[in-house]
């Protein structure tokens, strides 16, 4: 079952894949809050070096999400028939 199916059949689906982007963008804001600076200072506990990198697993995970939700926006999920008719 692809996701549009999955998504004219059960909505929830559809509730949960924008619940799961607006929870990472709130955990992304909060990773920006928390860490330190990235050149300098104190390299125990939360740094900024250790925060840019959460932020780079952040936004290729909300990447992945944006583009499974942007595959709703396919007209047709199966490929043209070959040869033509």
């Amino acid at each position: 079952m692809g996701i549009r199916t999955a998504i004219e059949h059960n909505p929830l689906v559809t509730a949960g894949l924008l619940f799961a982007i607006g929870w990472t963008v709130v955990i992304g804001a909060r990773i920006v809050d928390q860490m330190g600076p990235i050149v300098g200072g104190n390299w125990v506990g939360q740094n900024g070096l250790g925060g840019l990198m959460g932020l780079l697993i952040i936004v290729a995970f909300l990447g992945l999400l944006i583009a499974s939700f942007g595959a709703l926006g396919e007209p047709n999920p199966a490929p043209k028939e070959w040869p033509p008719e």
